[in-house]
């Protein structure tokens, strides 16, 4: 890794903006996987810190959940419909079940240190596993479409493909929403597959680019329907 931090915050700005010559230089460096990797991770740690940041100004502002829970139960307490609760008490157990149950879950997504902790982890994380997922897919089929690309080229290529998630850091702002993020990053991607199988119709490059998610939904179906089947399955022997 020969490439200053100055350096690679202008190609991933270069990126973001889909520049032809910032995806040629990335598929053509030296050691694309590393570079790419460190590009990844630099593009996840802003992000992240950009949502640890929110996640304090949340924490900040958000109040006492354990005052807020006792409040309300006392509210709900005194409503008239309540005091059917009292005279029965299986009624009252089930209530009192679930709604302890449903603070509870509350405080999972309660803004915490821990949380914060595991933006700056889970981000950079995250965008790694969906880059290598989609660059080795994506290759994978260009190759077979005929693309002249390497893995190389495509990793360092797609690496910079990760640009249009620095958007994410928008939602910092109030009333500000980046729907456009999922989109733009496709368009990226289209960018870095055609600068590296310049030989592909544009027509076999989107199929290139569809096929990583397209096999995702696919594998996440096929467990559903199988983690489905099992529990069907042990639900019947226990019953049986």
């Amino acid at each position: 890794m020969n490439k200053s931090i100055r350096h690679v915050a202008a190609q991933v700005w270069r990126g973001l903006f889909l520049e032809p010559d910032a995806y040629d230089e990335a598929a053509d460096s030296p050691n694309p996987f590393v570079e790419g990797l460190f590009m990844v991770a630099f593009v996840g740690l802003l992000v992240g810190v950009a949502a640890g940041i929110g996640g304090l100004l949340d924490w900040a502002i958000t109040p006492d959940l354990g005052r807020m829970r006792e409040l309300i139960l006392q509210g709900l307490q005194a409503m008239p419909w309540f005091e059917f609760l009292r005279g029965d008490a299986e009624a009252l157990r089930q209530f009192d079940f679930g709604y302890d149950l449903g603070w509870r879950i509350s405080e999972i997504f309660q803004p915490s240190a821990l949380n914060l902790l595991s933006q700056l982890i889970l981000t950079p994380l995250g965008l790694i596993l969906s880059w290598l997922w989609f660059a080795l897919i994506a290759q994978g089929v260009a190759r077979l479409l005929g693309g002249n690309g390497t893995t190389r080229q495509t990793l360092g290529a797609t690496a910079l493909a990760v640009a249009p998630n620095l958007l994410n850091i928008f939602g910092l702002l109030p009333m500000v929403s980046v729907a456009a993020v999922g989109v733009w990053t496709l368009l990226a991607r289209y960018v870095a597959l055609r600068r590296v199988h310049e030989n592909l119709t544009w027509g076999r490059t989107l199929i290139a680019l569809l096929a990583p998610a397209i096999l995702f939904v696919l594998l996440i179906v096929l467990l559903s329907l199988l983690l489905s089947s099992l529990f069907a399955a042990l639900i019947g022997g226990l019953f049986s």
